[in-house]
Order: C-alpha cells, then sequence, then structure tokens
C-alpha cells in the first residue's frame, strides 16, 4: 500500500468502522502518536506535546473520543508525500453521541510509513473547534482567550 493508502485504511477502520483491533495491526508497538492531547509545561518556555506510545495508549484515546462521537468519518482532501512521510490535510465529522448534532473539524497528519503500518504521527486537529460544537467549551471560548480574559 502506500503511504496514503496506509492511512485512509487507518482512518476507515479505526475510526469509521470503530475496529480497535486495527490498531494493533496498523500501528508498530513503539510507535509514537503526537498531539493528540494537551501540552504540558516541562520547565521555564519549554514545552512538550503530550504523546501516546504504541497501540495500548492510542487506544485509550479512541475510545475516550468515540464515547463522544458517532458516525465518525475521517476523509483526506489534500496530502504530499517524500520517501516514508506522508503529510495530509483531513476533514473529521461526526455526530454528538449526546445530542446528535453533527460535528467537523479539520486537522492535519504528518506521518511516517513501513510495512503498511504507522510508525510515527504528529497529529494537529482543532480539538478547540470539536469541544465547541460539542457544548464542552463556550463557543466565544477562542475570541475571549485571544483577548486575555478567562
Amino acid at each position: 500500500m502506500t503511504n496514503l493508502e496506509i492511512l485512509e485504511t487507518w482512518f476507515q477502520r479505526v475510526w469509521n468502522e470503530e475496529d480497535e483491533t486495527a490498531i494493533d495491526e496498523m500501528f508498530v508497538r513503539d510507535g509514537r502518536a503526537v498531539g493528540l492531547g494537551a501540552q504540558t509545561r516541562v520547565g521555564g518556555s519549554e514545552f512538550r506535546e503530550h504523546e501516546m506510545l504504541g497501540p495500548d495508549e492510542f487506544k485509550v484515546f479512541q475510545k475516550a473520543l468515540l464515547g463522544l462521537l458517532q458516525d465518525v468519518k475521517i476523509s483526506v482532501t489534500h496530502h504530499m508525500t517524500s520517501d516514508e512521510w506522508l503529510c495530509a490535510l483531513c476533514v473529521f465529522e461526526g455526530r454528538s453521541r449526546k445530542t446528535g448534532e453533527p460535528i467537523k473539524m479539520t486537522g492535519t497528519v504528518y506521518g511516517r510509513f513501513s510495512d503498511d503500518q504507522i510508525i510515527e504521527a504528529f497529529n494537529h486537529f482543532d480539538f478547540l473547534s470539536l469541544f465547541q460544537q460539542l457544548g464542552s467549551l463556550d463557543g466565544d471560548t477562542f475570541d475571549r482567550c485571544l483577548c486575555g480574559k478567562q
């Protein structure tokens, strides 16, 4: 499979079909998934991106997100490849399990692949927008933060 085909298969199986077994099959045992959680302050001005290591940690993330969403569909709208790397612009759509309301966000994945598996993936999705759409955050949260308001 090409890198794009691997990523699209991952999206289909892990998210669209909610197939947890695909995580073990398609994500190497010591793989890295970065950017799917909050950054943490390490000291001074240094920040560490939240990083999940291996399939077991990723399953926790998948289960939590699918607990909030149903009918998830992730599609790749644009992509670029270079050797074993793929950069993909994605659209993430679904419905709130609580209200049934549709949600939509965009994001990017910059991943490295080998032997039809994900070795590492750097993810940047608009989770602020997602949680606003789910009603977990006020709709003006970004504007208030940008203005320095609590």
